[in-house]
């Protein structure tokens, strides 16, 4: 009876816990786009978390959504000395991603660069290592393959087969 009383007491525990979300009761943190943290440690933009007690970003009115800057490119999310530090073999920065509409253009800065970072990882993973002999190392040559080297079969006849021809 006393082991059945003590799971029940330590549910009742866990689900009465919350976890907050700002503020002295989450470390510091500030809340997402610009919003309140209330004297509890919750994000929002009403009255009950921008008012008495508000931590942080304590504006009485709703933040208004940041709007990308029209014509704003990949360009304008890295500058040319770091492409240059970056892709060391290459001297297009933005030109190539200009061809594709919306690529790293929509949403304000931070969804661009996420976009933008995402990209840069997936695609060098898949292009770089150059050889062994290569100035700066064969790491210093990505985006010099268009086919990913070292290729490897990720096709599973049963569960996955290959399309046809690969």
């Amino acid at each position: 009876m006393k082991l059945v009383s003590l799971i029940l007491l330590f549910f009742a525990f866990m689900l009465g816990t919350t976890a907050e979300q700002c503020g002295t009761q989450a470390g510091g943190a500030v809340c997402p786009n610009g919003q309140c943290c209330s004297q509890f440690g919750w994000c929002g933009n009403t009255n009950d978390y921008c008012g008495n007690g508000c931590q942080s970003q304590c504006s009485s009115t709703t933040p208004s959504p940041t709007t990308p800057s029209s014509g704003s490119d990949v360009s304008s999310l890295i500058s040319t000395s770091l492409f240059d530090q970056m892709l060391k073999h290459r001297n297009d920065q933005g030109s190539a991603a200009q061809s594709f509409n919306g690529f790293g253009t929509t949403g304000d800065v931070t969804p661009r660069k996420r976009e933008l970072a995402a990209f840069l990882a997936q695609t060098s993973h898949e292009t770089t290592r150059g050889w062994a002999s290569a100035p700066d190392g064969p790491y210093a040559w990505g985006y010099c393959f268009i086919t990913e080297n070292d290729k490897q079969t990720y096709c599973t006849p049963i569960d996955w087969p290959c399309a046809s021809g690969k």
